[in-house]
């Protein structure tokens, strides 16, 4: 096994790895779940798990705040971040489907 990455560099890859999953898991979900078994087992056999948990949270948080981003720079000038987060409230939270 390879040395694993500590610190920012650790973060993202883990989160993308994990939401690509989810992406790629509409005709296959025990796909994410294996995705997501698989990446918490290599947090838990690093040297600080801990850490590795942290991460992975901080990488997934992150890659929100960015892909939140990028869909209010292709929503339009009016729309933005909180515009967005409103709306998925409402829609999975205040009036789920």
């Amino acid at each position: 096994m390879g040395s694993v990455p500590d610190g920012p560099a650790a973060c993202l890859p883990a989160a993308i790895e994990i939401m690509t999953a989810y992406t790629d898991s509409a005709t296959d979900p025990a796909f994410f779940w294996t995705t997501v078994q698989r990446v918490m087992a290599d947090g838990a056999d690093r040297a600080n798990p801990t850490a590795a948990m942290a991460e992975l949270v901080l990488g997934l948080a992150t890659l929100c705040g960015i892909t939140l981003d990028h869909l209010a720079d292709r929503s339009g000038p009016d729309t933005g971040p909180r515009d967005l987060l409103a709306a998925i409230r409402n829609a999975y939270v205040t009036d789920p489907v």
